[in-house]
């Protein structure tokens, strides 16, 4: 409460338009020229050897690991000055009491709010991260899986740690990005029309919808934070904005400046796209499958409705059910949320909810796929479509 009152969580920043648009061109340049260096060398199989060990090694670097990724991870993993030790332990606390809602949001609300965004959905259909092999399930189903523990990962006690899963999974999805960007420059992406592949903006807006957009789904079902609970959730996504690449100026300065931003972009981006909307089906087919016996097809329409509200689940086909269905679900969310509520006044009742919602973490990632690590690997619609092969990441 102390350090409470020692933020400014009141100023917000003038996030218009033209500001927003000059940063659609810029990218990352740490894990650009990072990836740009390791490529110039054109030793597939040595990348191919250094990429794995990547992967399969969680803390060290191979001793062949050259100096250009040794210099990434040093200086991707310094913390900004005003991160905050204390606030991230009491973020990460108030995750792993929310952890099952949040990890619900995450696909009834932050990825099909992130799809709405037209320009920046364009990249995950033309790179097919989410449905290469034609839509398969199963590949659409790791996808999802490792987006979920990137989020476990970095919001779980200690995942921010100088050897904490989260800011290795930080710093490889980073690298991920711009893997991407490489191989979308050079096979005719329109940067003129698009903005530049994994901008700024796009960074910072799905950065918004897995962090400040949560809140909002939250409150829909009656659970709100107190004001420090807010700001410290609210300051480790700042922290790993910083860690993912995202420029200093586009942080927000507290939960308040984070909403706004989320919403700007949200409001600027937002336009009809059949990518999206074919994103969003192979979204609703994976609920659909991975839901059941608990969720119906009907119950998924009407949670991804009351989450996103009626305008953008228009705007991305998702089917119209009744609002009396809506209302039901929404009494539902709320009825267990209030229970949950209750429970984690209690002490001794809270621990016992952390050691649910960590099982329940743990039963839905293998719920949603075998994998227990974030793949480093070039997509194969990069390698396949691009006629590049011989190149697997």
């Amino acid at each position: 409460m102390a350090k409470l009152n020692q933020l400014n969580i009141t100023e917000t920043t003038d996030w218009n338009d033209g500001r927003l648009g000059r940063k659609r061109h810029i990218m990352d340049p740490l894990a650009d020229q990072t990836v740009a260096a390791i490529m110039a060398k054109k030793e597939v199989n040595t990348i191919n050897h250094l990429f794995e060990s990547i992967v399969l090694d969680k803390i060290a670097l191979p001793e062949s690991a050259p100096i250009e990724l040794r210099t990434y991870f040093e200086q991707s993993a310094i913390f900004p000055e005003w991160a905050d030790p204390d606030l991230i332990a009491l973020g990460q606390q108030i995750y792993l009491r929310h952890g099952i809602w949040i990890g619900l949001l995450l696909c009834y609300k932050s990825l099909p709010e992130c799809y709405a965004c037209a320009n920046g959905a364009e990249v995950l259909h033309r790179t097919a991260r989410l449905n290469e092999d034609h839509g398969s399930l199963k590949v659409f189903s790791r996808r999802i899986a490792e987006t979920a523990q990137f989020v476990v990962f970095a919001m779980s006690p200690d995942g921010l740690e100088a050897k904490g899963k989260g800011l290795r999974a930080a710093q490889k999805v980073r690298l991920i990005h711009a893997v991407i960007r490489y191989y979308l420059k050079q096979n005719h992406w329109d940067a003129e029309k698009y903005g530049e592949p994994i901008n700024q903006e796009d960074l910072a807006g799905t950065l918004m919808s897995f962090s400040a957009l949560i809140i909002e789904g939250l409150e829909i079902i009656g659970i709100q934070f107190e004001p420090v609970e807010l700001e410290a959730y609210m300051h480790c996504w700042r922290v790993i904005g910083h860690v993912m690449g995202l420029d200093e100026d586009m942080i927000p300065q507290n939960s308040a400046d984070a909403f706004k931003l989320g919403h700007a972009i949200l409001d600027k981006e937002i336009a009809p796209s059949k990518n999206a909307q074919e994103l969003v089906k192979a979204l609703r087919d994976f609920q659909n499958e991975k839901s059941k016996p608990i969720l119906g097809a009907d119950s998924n329409t009407a949670l991804l409705r009351l989450m996103m509200g009626k305008e953008v689940s228009d705007l991305l086909a998702v089917p119209p059910i009744s609002s009396k269905k809506i209302n039901k679900m929404k009494w539902k969310m709320t009825f267990i949320g209030n229970i949950g509520e209750v429970l984690d006044k209690s002490l001794v009742f809270s621990m016992l909810l952390q050691f649910f919602t960590k099982m329940g973490l743990t039963l839905m990632l293998r719920r949603m796929s075998n994998s227990s690590i974030i793949n480093f690997y070039l997509p194969k619609s990069l390698t396949q479509d691009w006629g590049n092969k011989k190149v697997r990441l």
